[in-house]
């Protein structure tokens, strides 16, 4: 098939991925706002009163404010839909950012802050996931990874605009920038696999027809997923989802992308986006801090569109891997030249800095989040995404909000060691669990995690390609189309 044969075939769901991921713009813009707190405690202008405990709590308080948020984003996800779901969050998310940059009040900055958190990683928890359910096989990784590269333009967008305009200004930006997502969500239709779920079947044939080509058939497609939804009993509401938990082929695959998520943090990569300023200040890096956050910024983004042009081809489980394992030895090598208080090698932590985050936005960034729309099993991919963001973002809010104290307490190059043995202990979970899952679709995911017996990485290779993991196996005997096959009429 040539480009523009697969260009016609897929437009549909292209542009549709392509809205719902610029809404997630948003959570790169809080990720990346962390930086503005410095330009604030500098503001001559402002009368604050800043201290050093602001700065920690106004970096961290958004991350309170998300584990709330992201906890009932399933509910909200199963009565309102996804799509409109979305829509709805990003106007008091403007709000927010406009509070925040004309207020003269400390108290309100911190409202602001926790009302744009707060909305921002819920904004990931529910876009994820219908992108997935949205998007065929063979373009799921590419699409996908779609939110991952707009958090990194979201972080870049604010790390530039914080070089150069007053923080105020880059602020009010952040809010404005929002209004015409709304309007562009309006016109994505809702997720075919919700709309099942609530018995519209029409509707969800309609939504189905709207995303797909003329000649696919999605007649097929929707049957395919009614049986996915059907397989064991109706799930439509938030308490059947989660008694449904107690299933095995439930509650696998939820705990392993949960783990991920939680040694993905504990890995360093949110302390160095958010704290980045800190971080170089501290490292000794005789450079603008400012400046080596715009290079960390170019490094993600650039390295996260490099991940999604090639998933697809090479495959999650690589990715992954070898992210983790480059990521860990750059913070041990890090740590290790921070220890020896060398002046004349302080091009060296900024070096291996920038190289992390390349590996970050390689494999560690963005396939996570692709997984989490992956492995999630239809039955309780809601309320399973709430439960790993939830995770996340308690993750988040800990270590954000603790490490400058660990920092000063051990240094910075002690901390850059511990970070590093959680990427290895993560890459160590990839290796031994995760399961490959290119060019699968979700109803065959689901079967992933079923049955009893563990399977190593190597064994029963030969089914058609697929890469099993000890925690994942599918049941014997059964056999899946090939990937690059789909079902016209």
């Amino acid at each position: 098939m040539g480009f523009k044969t697969w260009l016609i075939y897929r437009w549909k769901q292209i542009c549709a991925a392509c809205v719902l991921g610029c809404a997630v713009i948003m959570t790169g813009n809080v990720v990346g706002w962390s930086v503005e707190v410095s330009r604030i405690m500098e503001d001559p202008n402002t009368n604050f009163n800043f201290t050093q405990d602001d700065h920690q709590w106004l970096v961290s308080c958004g991350g309170i404010a998300a584990i709330f948020s992201t906890a009932g984003a399933g509910m909200l996800v199963e009565l309102v839909g996804p799509c409109r779901l979305l829509g709805f969050m990003l106007v008091p998310a403007a709000i927010g950012w406009i509070l925040m940059a004309t207020t003269l009040s400390l108290p309100w900055i911190y409202v602001g802050r926790v009302i744009t958190g707060a909305i921002g990683f819920m904004i990931t928890t529910v876009a994820q996931p219908v992108i997935a359910e949205m998007c065929l096989p063979d373009v799921r990784g590419l699409l996908s990874s779609l939110t991952e590269i707009m958090v990194s333009v979201g972080m870049l967008l604010v790390y530039i605009l914080a070089r150069f305009l007053s923080w105020q200004t880059t602020t009010l930006i952040c809010g404005v920038l929002l209004f015409p997502l709304v309007t562009a969500i309006l016109f994505v239709p809702e997720s075919p696999y919700w709309l099942l779920r609530r018995g519209r079947e029409k509707m969800a044939l309609r939504s189905l027809m709207r995303l797909r080509a003329p000649e696919h058939d999605v007649d097929s497609e929707l049957s395919n997923i009614r049986e996915a939804i059907n397989q064991q009993t109706q799930h439509s509401s938030i308490k059947q989802q989660f008694l449904s938990l107690k299933e095995t082929a439930n509650y696998r695959p939820v705990v392993l992308v949960t783990s991920m998520f939680l040694l993905r943090e504990l890995g360093g990569a949110m302390n160095i986006f958010m704290y980045a300023v800190f971080f170089f200040e501290n490292a000794g890096v005789m450079l603008d801090p400012f400046s080596c956050s715009i290079v960390l910024g170019f490094s993600r983004l650039i390295f996260t569109v490099i991940s999604a042009t090639i998933i697809d081809k090479v495959g999650r489980r690589p990715l992954l891997l070898s992210s983790t394992l480059i990521c860990s030895l750059t913070l041990y090598i890090t740590g290790g030249v921070l220890s020896m208080e060398d002046q004349g090698i302080g091009w060296l932590p900024l070096a291996c800095v920038v190289l992390y985050v390349a590996s970050f936005g390689m494999g560690v960034g963005p396939v996570p989040w692709i997984l989490l729309g992956e492995l999630l099993p239809t039955p309780v991919r809601s309320i399973g995404a709430s439960i790993v963001t939830s995770v996340f973002v308690v993750v988040l809010f800990i270590v954000t909000n603790v490490f400058p104290d660990v920092a000063t307490a051990i240094g910075v190059e002690n901390a850059c060691l511990i970070f590093a043995t959680f990427q290895l202990i993560l890459a160590l979970i990839v290796f031994l669990f995760v399961p490959e899952t290119r060019g699968r679709t979700l109803e065959e995911l689901q079967q992933a995690f079923v049955g009893n017996e563990l399977l190593t990485p190597f064994s029963q290779t030969g089914r058609q390609g697929y890469t099993p993991a000890y925690g994942s196996t599918f049941p014997s005997g059964m056999s899946f189309p090939s990937s690059s096959q789909e079902k016209v009429r």
